[in-house]
């Protein structure tokens, strides 16, 4: 007797196979809350690997946010092992990293859960990890990247795939999952924070969406197949600026500003973009516009150790070696980054030089470190900044990172090769330091 396929199985299949979603053999990771959405999504899984010929694990997640949050774990635990289906947990405080890196707590709930899934697969040697999104989900964040201001990859709303990532269910609504559910008795537990309009999320599934059903019945569908639509146009113009960005190369990408300014504005905030991400880096909205908005000879420094320089013929994205820390200077010769600085006493008078300067000797502690962007010096002519003086030098903003600033117990005293603070002067005969410095160069015998 031929076994009955149920309806949901045969689209979610019908689904899978059109995107590729699952592999022809080699273990499936299911990510399970123990939520119904989730089970329905192992149970549907377990069916089509009785004929993909793939096997289905499962990976639970302790976010230890809610009082009833070890029932759940204790729920999937019994579940699988009653089904016979492999299963690993993990748990994390939330709340602790949400609050070290500055995160919201669904934020870092979503980091530290697809942090998890990723390892577990790893370890479990998953091919795919398969998690329980659909229509309705994808309908939500559409609308919560919208109020959010999002561009067209965020009106685009859940792929379909990211990475080893897959989301079997996109295609299935709410309500086809609660039929199955109900069709095949699947037990499940209850998420009461789901319930808690406190979340936008949560808000826009219990309250937005309900009312723009009920005013345009069908609008979750047309609202996916309209960020299917962005989502391939995005796609699109994601490759054709891939084509004008050059490889990074020594850590950097060079674009010319010729190809950046023939193109329109959108375009422009796209090769920016992929700059970026050439070098491992996803730019912000903000990032992005302050990187177009430098002017010739500008440089702006940017999160993941990376600077952006604008010259009269190309801009530039390149990655910057690490600082080196502040370091304590004593008599004789010491390494700071790219410079070798050498310190020694003088009974007499010593003049400034280009390479060169000279501080009272006031047995006072002597540091080196880099400049922070900030301070003040004294000088013959009045008190200046220290960016002023730097472009007073003729020192480029992009060089500036790496000059040594030196402090006398704490309080700057000079920038090499720009200036040094008067109360810092050696009076006549007066014993002195003399502080020189050089690019530090290593020799590679030939």
């Amino acid at each position: 007797m031929t076994k009955m396929i149920d309806p949901l199985v045969r689209k979610v299949r019908a689904f899978c196979e059109k995107r590729d979603l699952l592999p022809r053999e080699g273990t499936v990771l299911c990510a399970l809350s123990g939520g119904r959405d989730s089970m329905a999504l192992l149970h549907i899984l377990s069916q089509l690997a009785e004929e993909g010929g793939f096997q289905v694990t499962a990976a639970h997640f302790n976010h230890r946010l809610r009082s009833t949050a070890d029932r759940d774990e204790a729920f999937v635990r019994n579940w699988c092992r009653e089904q016979g289906i492999p299963l690993t947990c993990g748990a994390g405080n939330v709340r602790e990293f949400a609050r070290r890196e500055r995160l919201s707590v669904e934020d870092a709930a979503r980091t530290l859960r697809y942090a998890f899934l990723e390892t577990a697969a790893r370890d479990m040697g998953a091919a795919r990890i398969a998690t329980a999104h659909h229509r309705e989900d994808n309908a939500e964040t559409v609308l919560l990247h919208l109020l959010r201001g999002t561009g067209l990859r965020g009106l685009g709303g859940i792929p379909p795939v990211r990475g080893r990532i897959v989301r079997p269910l996109l295609e299935t609504s709410r309500r086809e999952i609660d039929g199955y559910v109900a069709r095949h008795e699947i037990p499940y537990v209850e998420d009461e924070s789901n319930r808690d309009a406190a979340y936008t999320r949560n808000r826009l599934r219990l309250e937005v969406l309900p009312l723009l059903e009920e005013i345009s019945p069908g609008c979750g569908a047309r609202i996916a197949a309209a960020a299917e639509l962005l989502r391939e146009e995005d796609g699109h113009l994601r490759r054709e600026a891939e084509t004008l960005v050059p490889e990074a190369a020594d850590g950097a990408v060079i674009l010319p500003v010729q190809v950046l300014d023939r193109q329109d504005a959108a375009i422009r905030r796209r090769l920016v973009r992929t700059m970026g991400r050439k070098l491992g880096a996803e730019l912000t909205k903000a990032q992005t516009e302050a990187v177009l908005s430098l002017k010739s000879g500008g440089c702006l420094d940017l999160p993941e150790g990376l600077r952006a320089v604008r010259k009269p013929h190309r801009l530039i994205l390149e990655k910057q070696d690490p600082l080196p820390p502040p370091l304590v200077l004593h008599e004789g010769e010491q390494l700071w980054g790219p410079w070798q600085i050498t310190v020694r006493r003088c009974d007499g008078p010593a003049e400034e030089g280009a390479d060169r300067i000279v501080l009272r000797d006031t047995g006072g502690e002597l540091t080196v470190a880099a400049w922070d962007g900030t301070g003040r010096l004294a000088v013959e002519n009045g008190s200046r900044t220290v960016k002023r003086l730097f472009a007073d030098a003729g020192v480029p903003t992009e060089c500036r990172r790496e000059y040594p600033a030196v402090l006398l117990d704490g309080t700057l005293a000079a920038v090499p090769g720009v200036a040094t603070d008067r109360a810092c002067w050696p009076q006549k005969d007066e014993a002195c330091l003399v502080i020189t410095w050089e690019p530090y160069r290593v020799e590679v015998p030939e």
